[in-house]
Formats: C-alpha cells, structure tokens, sequence
C-alpha cells in the first residue's frame, strides 16, 4: 500500500475488511465502556476525509454511526478525536460532520495535525495535572511507518482502560530499513521503540517474521494482551498486519470475536502467527487446528477443570470459546479425553463442557 495525494480515493477490498472489523469491535466496545464510565474517547489518528471516492463511510463516520445508532442507547459523554495531517481531508471531514444530526452528548473533535504529536500533548496535559485519560480507543491507520511512535502509544496503554488497533505496515518496513537517509530509519526506529530492528534487518533470514514478533514483544511490555492478524489478498500475499493491544481480557475476547466474524469467503483472509508456532487460517471452522493445540498443552498435566481450558483458548489462543467447545466434542468422540461432569446442587448441565467439568487429555 502506497501513501495517497488526493483528498478522496478508491476504497479497497481489504479496508473494507478492516472496517468491518472495526465496525463490529465499536458496537460491543462502546456500551460495555459507556455502561462504567461517565466518559468515553474515540481517536483516529490517521482520519482520512470521512468518506472515500465513491461515498462509501471512512472510519471517522463509522464510529460515529456505531455509537449514534446502537440499539442501547448510549447517555454518557462519548468524545471523538479525528487527526489527519492533511488539511484538505480534514476540511472535507469536517464539511461531512456538519451534515450530521450529532447528539448532544458526542464531543467531536477533528483537527489537522500528526497523530502522535496530538495524542502527546494531550496525554501530558492530563499526567502534568495529576489525571488519566478517559477509557479510550485508539485506530492508527496509517500508510507508512512514519508518525506512529511506540513510546507514544505505550504511553497511552499505560492508562487503565485503554486500547489500540494500529495498521502495520510491514512492507514498506524491510523495503526502508537500509535506506541512506538516517532521518528515514529513524522514523522505523522510533516505530520500533528500539533499534534492534536495524540488527534484524541485518541478520534475519526472514525479516517479516522477526520484525513482527519483535513489535509484539515491544506492546507486551505495557499490554497483558497483544495479537496480530495478518492481512492477505485472495492470492494469499500478505497485505498488512493488525495489531490489537489491550490490558483488558473482555476486550481481548471481543476483537476475536469480531474478527472470527468477517467474512472469510470475501476478497481477504486471516492468519494469526501471534504464538511464531502457529499459523492460524481464519476460516468458519477452527476446532480442527485447535484439538492439536490443545492436546498440545495439556496432555500428561492430569485433570483439568473447563475453566482452565477456557481462559488459555480465550486469553492465549486466536480461537473463541465456541471453537473450545467443539474441539472438546471432537476429542472427546476421538477417545482422547475422559470427561467428569460434577452436579451442584442437583443441577442439571445445560450446555456443554462448563467451568467446572473435570477434564482429563490422554497420551
């Protein structure tokens, strides 16, 4: 993906994916969020116009649709911060904003500027005040490398309740490494928030794997919960990655899930490599790939409750506890899992394979 010059341009296949995405996130991330906090923040730092060559809705209008027209109706202060550095689109935005009926607990806010010089500054005002940022979302959309520092956004995840989705653009990463200006590296350094990058750009012989894994292990040292889904074409060449970050385990679970529900027959796929180990296709069904993981983990540990079970596949898995459940029925037809289902209570079980079952994986 190259940098755009024109105001407006063609939407591809892939952003609409990734909007989709988005879209689905937002509709399960702004109720949970308005529902225990008096304030919520929506940033996007790399806005674009708010609408693309044909009219179809940027990021911009999509999430202020999501919250405008949620069936639960959303009473708390909801602030939306748009950046973009370039003026043309941000007067175009602002030109689409101003036809909107906006409610009048929306603060929207857009304003030219570079993402992580705004984001900064607003984050020193609070901290010098002794203050936190309201629970936010942050989508860092850029076309580049360029403006998307780590120290930045991990200073951002620092603060409870705070999360990102950002566009890692690995391409143009390995193509820049080696490049002659210095001031060009930096800004891939500054990306990085190490230079352990140049040393892989060096020394690695596969550089996209490296550097991937080396961005996940720079967002897991201020966020519990890091995965990265790489973007791909219908002939299978890797686009971008996305990369979620996130203190938070329900978060977690709900970009999965919104991920696992786009659709994988369209013109993109999904891979998960967040474990190096795994390669993880994103197809309708999952359970397949995740019986080995899981016979993986816990063949020869003994009995192990549901619980156990759930919150590794939840917290350190691509899959969905849906997936948990069916891998469990295929290993338990397969021979390869005894069950001991315990009553409480004189309960009865209604659904399969609960927190509490008594699990126990055969060699």
């Amino acid at each position: 993906m190259t940098a755009r010059h024109d105001t407006t341009w063609p939407i591809e296949p892939h952003t609409q994916a990734k909007h989709e995405i988005l879209r689905r996130y937002l509709e399960a991330w702004f109720p949970i969020l308005s529902t225990h906090h008096k304030k919520v923040a929506y940033i996007d730092g790399f806005c674009g116009p708010g609408r693309y060559e044909n009219g179809e809705p940027g990021s911009p209008i999509i999430a202020i649709d999501v919250a405008k027209n949620h069936r639960k109706h959303l009473t708390g202060e909801l602030v939306f911060l748009f950046f973009d550095e370039r003026l043309d689109r941000i007067e175009q935005l602002n030109r689409e904003l101003a036809s909107y009926d906006i409610p009048p607990n929306f603060n929207v806010h857009a304003a030219c500027g570079l993402f992580h010089e705004q984001l900064e500054s607003r984050l020193e005002s609070l901290e010098d005040r002794g203050g936190s940022p309201a629970p936010t979302f942050a989508f860092v959309d850029p076309f580049g490398f360029k403006g998307i520092p780590l120290s930045v956004i991990s200073r951002l995840l620092r603060h409870r309740g705070c999360e990102v989705l950002i566009t890692f653009m690995i391409d143009p990463v390995i193509r820049f490494l080696e490049h002659p200006k210095k001031e060009v590296v930096q800004h891939i350094v500054e990306a990085f928030g190490t230079d352990e990058c140049i040393r892989i750009a060096e020394t690695a012989t596969d550089r996209s794997k490296a550097l991937r894994v080396l961005y996940q292990t720079q967002l897991m040292k201020t966020a519990k919960f890091v995965r990265f889904f790489e973007m791909r074409d219908q002939r299978n060449r890797p686009l971008y990655y996305l990369f979620f970050a996130s203190k938070n385990r329900v978060g977690h679970v709900k970009m999965k899930e919104a991920m696992w529900k786009v659709d994988p027959g369209g013109d993109f796929q999904f891979s998960d490599a967040t474990d190096p180990r795994q390669m993880v296709l994103f197809e309708p069904s999952g359970e397949t790939e995740l019986t080995q993981i899981l016979l993986e983990r816990f063949r020869g540990r003994g009995i192990v409750t549901g619980k156990i079970v759930r919150l590794y596949v939840e917290d350190e898995t691509p899959f969905l506890n849906k997936h948990k459940t069916k891998a469990l029925k295929s290993l338990k037809e397969a021979g390869r899992i005894t069950v001991e289902k315990l009553k409480t209570d004189g309960k009865s079980w209604t659904r399969d394979f609960p927190d509490t079952v008594r699990l126990t994986f055969i060699d």
